[in-house]
């Protein structure tokens, strides 16, 4: 999974102080600023930006959307890292991932996001396929059926199939039919707003590229 999903996570932020929003309480102007910028901002830049919206999350715990974009950032940096550094990223995203579920346990988002996040745990430490694989399956299929038209649920559920081995019933040619739903759901898909999640586009992207 390392290798097509390297190149997938340009996250950026346009506010470098937590602390604007934690005085303002505008956590909502501070995130939304972020959101815009964060599909430019190189690699190397995510980690004070983590800070950032690790920060707010902590200073909003009642705020479910600043637990689930502190989880993701994180998970989504975990796989742009090395073994180790990804690793760690996801015992960071860990708490937030798993609170951001708790608040929101039938939300399809969050849903999703623990079945991502469970994937990146993979993708760190391969030989947690056996055990977590089948959760991450699980928490797919649950983020689909909470709402069907979710793009984010249908490509990790394609991911895991794509990166399943053939022997255990995945690979490329079985994730095809999935696949083909995950790009019907992003032609069709709009967010409730600004702040609503909106990722996934650039990861489908490649992974229908390798289609070609």
């Amino acid at each position: 999974m390392r290798t097509l999903l390297r190149i997938l996570f340009p996250l950026g932020v346009l506010i470098s102080s937590a602390a604007y929003g934690q005085e303002n309480g505008n956590w909502q102007n501070v995130l939304e600023q972020q959101l815009q910028v964060l599909a430019t901002a190189a690699p190397k830049d995510w980690p004070p930006r983590i800070d950032t919206l690790t920060a707010l999350a902590e200073a909003h715990p009642e705020e479910w959307l600043l637990q689930y974009y502190a989880g993701w950032s994180a998970t989504q940096l975990s796989f742009k890292s090395d073994k180790a550094a990804a690793d760690a990223l996801c015992e960071r995203a860990a708490p937030f991932v798993k609170k951001a579920l708790s608040m929101q346990p039938g939300n399809t988002e969050t849903l999703t996001l623990m079945g991502y996040w469970l994937s990146a745990r993979i993708n760190a430490t391969p030989s947690r396929g056996v055990s977590l694989g089948s959760q991450s399956r699980s928490y797919a299929e649950k983020a689909i059926a909470a709402d069907s038209s979710n793009p984010r649920a249908w490509l990790v559920k394609a991911l895991n199939i794509y990166y399943t081995p053939a022997i255990f019933g995945g690979g490329k040619q079985r994730a095809k039919p999935t696949v083909d739903i995950v790009a019907a759901k992003f032609a069709a898909f709009r967010p409730d707003n600004a702040l609503a999640p909106n990722w996934g586009q650039q990861i489908f992207d490649a992974l229908m590229a390798s289609y070609q």
